[in-house]
Parts: C-alpha cells; sequence; structure tokens
C-alpha cells in the first residue's frame, strides 16, 4: 500500500513538472514575441526623397546615396566668423526648382573641418556642421558638410552615416515619403483661420 502511494505521488510530481516545462516555453515565446514587435523594421525610401531642412520647413529633394559614406548640403557665398569665441558658419542654401530660385541665408556652429575624398581621389576640406532635417516624417540631427551643389541636380545628399538603421533605400523607386512632421497640419490649421477670418468679416 505504501509502495502503491509512492507511486502514485511520483506519478503527480511528473505531471505537475511537465505543466510547470510548458507554462515557462509558452510564456518564452509570447516574451519573444512581444519583441519582435516592439522592434519596428526601418522604412523603406526611394533613391530620391522630399526633406524638410529644419526649423524653416523648407522642402526640397534629396538623393539617398548608399555608395557615399558622408552627408552633404549645398552652400554658397560661405563665410567663417567668431560668435562668442566659436567658430560659425554663415552660407547660402540654394533649392531652386525649374523656373523658380529660392534660397535662404543660414549660420550654424562648425562642428569640425572634414577632410573629403572627391572623385578625382584628392581629399577636399570642407566645413561641418549639425542640422535638423525631416525625412520620412521623422526629424533628426544630421552632419552636413558644405560645397556648392548648385551644378547638380540635387542641394541635399544623404549617405551610408545616415541611413544606417534608419531607412532601407529602393534603388527603383523615387518619393515615397512626404516628409511632413506635422508642416502640412500647420499648414491646414492656418488656411483655415484664414477662411475663418474672411468669413467673419463678410458676414453682416
Amino acid at each position: 500500500m505504501l509502495s502503491c502511494f509512492f507511486t502514485r505521488w511520483m506519478s503527480l510530481l511528473v505531471k505537475l513538472s511537465g505543466l510547470f516545462l510548458v507554462f515557462i516555453f509558452s510564456s518564452g515565446l509570447a516574451i519573444a514575441g512581444q519583441a519582435s514587435n516592439t522592434t519596428a523594421s526601418p522604412p523603406v525610401l526611394g533613391w530620391v526623397e522630399y526633406v524638410r531642412i529644419e526649423p524653416w520647413g523648407v522642402k526640397t529633394r534629396a538623393r539617398l546615396d548608399t555608395g557615399s559614406n558622408t552627408a552633404s548640403i549645398s552652400a554658397y557665398d560661405i563665410e567663417l566668423l567668431k560668435k562668442n569665441g566659436r567658430q560659425w558658419v554663415r552660407f547660402m542654401f540654394d533649392f531652386s526648382t525649374a523656373g523658380k530660385e529660392r534660397s535662404i541665408q543660414i549660420e550654424r556652429p562648425v562642428i569640425r573641418t572634414g577632410k573629403i575624398k572627391q572623385h578625382t581621389g584628392l581629399l577636399q576640406e570642407r566645413p561641418v556642421i549639425n542640422m535638423d532635417i525631416c525625412l520620412a516624417d521623422e526629424v533628426r540631427t544630421v552632419e552636413f558638410n558644405l560645397i556648392d551643389r548648385r551644378a547638380l541636380n540635387y542641394p541635399v545628399l544623404l549617405g551610408r552615416k545616415v541611413l544606417a538603421t534608419r531607412a532601407l533605400v529602393d534603388s527603383s523607386r523615387i518619393l515615397l515619403s512626404k516628409a511632413d512632421c506635422g508642416h502640412e497640419k500647420k499648414k491646414k490649421k492656418k488656411k483655415a483661420n484664414r477662411n475663418n477670418s474672411s468669413n467673419a468679416g463678410t458676414a453682416e
């Protein structure tokens, strides 16, 4: 009788152990599934995308070039100056389109002088600055070197350092994102306010 009781007790322990292992395994799978769901994959972008230069909200096209390591922005009339003991740079950013000449003056602190390898193989020294841009509806800070790109098709070039872990580039497509970052909502709000003001002014 004692041996029978012992056998039943051992059988119960085996069943409980099995249930416990199943619970642990299921919990592990659930946690792993949640972790994979929360890890969002980077957006797929074309080799040409719209970006906005912040905080001005200037919208222009950028070339996404995985063959380039750095990022550059078009700059001319580059002037180095001192502000509060720091090196700054003043330049004109040209974002003209067909039939429309557009440019703005920008001043930014110089974070360093970069040596950029040109297509000829020679190194060229360029001022490097930090600037915020809106890309794929997300504002991010990018290191830009300054170079006159007015003879090129796109005033902004984004290389691997910017795109790594942030975007996948489909070289067969273009303009897959809008680069809104809240600007479209602001435009709609201003338009609505203007319409309301106009209606209020004409009301008798």
